[in-house]
């Protein structure tokens, strides 16, 4: 706890004083304990400073305890009681240390996994070479490192004009306790003037019917409830269900780059430019555009529509639907 050198100097000390009291314990004075010390370690060739500088650090520790210390003449005393108390307070101490270490490594933590790689290798390019290049392909792996790309590539990017969509094949891995901080990247978009245009699968009744998947109802009736005020405040944001095949899952911007996820679990994507393959970005668009037409916005959706879809009546749109109708129904 303090140190292999200084422990092993106050475990020296202690063992002898605990060798040597008795019990009930009676007061030992400095000559006794350091007799004892020089009769059980004669080799060892130590100074009466030493052992004093020693039993001062005893006593700070709690692990032992002076009988009057304001008396000239100290006594000491050290049993499982002084120990125990000693023992808490290294405990204590320690503890700290590591809720301090651990707060600073989660700083650290955060502040790496928020570091996006593409935009890192943009900068270093151009610090040694003075060139503006551009990434034009790239493998994304995880939700998280997905989240970036999308922020630094495009999100921040999008403004008045910009259409941003997205394909949302296989919600299960972004329903989480993120969710709503993720949306919120495209809400101010969306507040900046970008049309976004989120196209969910039918599919999505089948994720509302895992257990295993966890979200504050309040917290998604509230953001449901904000994304309804701003596409009526004038706000290009719009949520549309599909029941159509599956095609593209990806996520676009205009028809400059495209977020292209491929497998599920875990989420694994690929993130190209249309200088990677424009024939690619120009085909998921169109894809895109063409379900986004026959496709009914949750916002105006009915419980009839949304039976007739398929929809899991116990689930997560289905309650929110309720809520809605009996808001209105208030109203």
């Amino acid at each position: 706890m303090t140190g292999e050198r200084q422990e092993s100097r106050l475990m020296s000390i202690l063992g002898v004083i605990l060798r040597l009291q008795e019990f009930p314990p009676i007061p030992l004075t400095f000559a006794q304990i350091y007799k004892q010390f020089e009769m059980e370690d004669s080799r060892t060739k130590v100074t009466e400073a030493w052992v004093y500088r020693v039993l001062k650090s005893l006593v700070d520790t709690q692990l032992i305890r002076v009988e009057n210390p304001k008396s000239h003449r100290k006594r000491y005393i050290a049993d499982v009681n002084t120990i125990v108390t000693g023992l808490e307070r290294l405990k204590s101490t320690r503890v700290e240390d590591l809720e301090t270490r651990r707060k600073n490594i989660n700083q650290e933590l955060t502040k790496v996994k928020a570091l996006d790689c593409g935009h890192l290798s943009k900068e270093l390019v151009k610090a040694v070479t003075g060139r503006q290049e551009e990434v034009s392909s790239r493998i994304v792996r995880g939700v998280d490192e997905l989240d970036r790309v999308l922020r630094y590539n495009m999100l921040n990017l999008a403004g008045k004009g910009d259409i941003v969509r997205a394909t949302v094949l296989w919600a299960g891995p972004f329903v989480n306790e993120d969710i709503i901080t993720r949306t919120m990247k495209f809400v101010e978009a969306a507040e900046r003037g970008a049309d976004i245009r989120y196209l969910f699968s039918t599919d999505i009744f089948r994720v509302e019917q895992d257990k295993g998947i966890r979200v504050n109802m309040e917290e998604v009736i509230g953001l449901l409830t904000l994304l309804s005020e701003l596409k009526e405040s004038g706000k290009k944001f719009d949520a549309r269900l599909y029941a159509g095949p599956k095609t593209y899952n990806q996520v676009s911007f205009n028809r400059e780059s495209m977020a292209l996820i491929i497998a599920e679990s875990p989420i694994t994507a690929t993130w190209i430019t249309r200088k990677f393959n424009p024939d690619l970005i120009d085909n998921a668009v169109k894809t895109f555009d063409k379900d986004w037409k026959t496709a009914k916005s949750i916002f105006d959706l009915t419980q009839k529509e949304f039976k007739a879809l398929g929809g899991y009546h116990e689930g997560l749109i289905s309650k929110l639907m309720t809520s809605k109708e009996e808001g209105n129904n208030r109203s």
